[in-house]
């Protein structure tokens, strides 16, 4: 993978690679914007699962 890339270039290569759904959803959830080094794509998605935790942790109550 060549960086910089955008979330669509992610998803493209993770979809060639053959990556499970759940990986695909994550680097779909992911905001549209240019993404310099792999630690930044982790990063996004570290924010959106702290998120969807944080949104799943309401409905329970």
């Amino acid at each position: 993978m060549d960086y910089p890339a955008t979330r669509d270039d992610l998803v493209k290569f993770a979809e060639g690679k053959k990556a499970e759904s759940d990986v695909l959803d994550l680097l779909k959830g992911i905001p549209e914007i240019e993404y310099n080094t792999p630690a930044d794509v982790t990063r996004e998605i570290e924010h959106l699962e702290r998120q969807r935790s944080r949104e799943y942790t309401k409905l329970e109550y």
